[in-house]
């Protein structure tokens, strides 16, 4: 299913973490997106600055799973460890719409 979404997975090593970051796909945009929610088992929007809401999912959970094995399949490719089912992620950049906040 097409996201309008480019996935930068970047590896680390040293402490054995991974980095993926989202950019906007519309018209090849590139800009950095940011997911929108009001909770972990809310919708989560990704959405671009410039282009609006891209896509959703139903919720962090179905997010973080498509970020995983997106992110592995281009780790695959390069031939570097995949990330496990189950690993912590830290999220950025999500942040709660304006009407939800006091």
């Amino acid at each position: 299913m097409p996201t309008n979404l480019t996935i930068s997975v970047t590896p680390d090593e040293d402490n054995g973490t991974t980095q993926t970051d989202l950019f906007c796909n519309v018209n090849h945009c590139g800009k950095l997106v940011t997911v929108v929610s009001n909770g972990p088992k809310t919708v989560q929007q990704v959405v671009c600055p410039e282009h609006g809401l891209l896509t959703s999912f139903p919720d962090q959970a179905t997010f973080r799973e498509f970020l995983r094995v997106t992110a592995n399949k281009i780790l695959a490719m390069k031939g570097q460890p995949l990330i496990e089912s189950g690993t912590p992620a830290i999220s950025g950049n999500e942040l709660k719409p304006p009407e939800s906040t006091n």
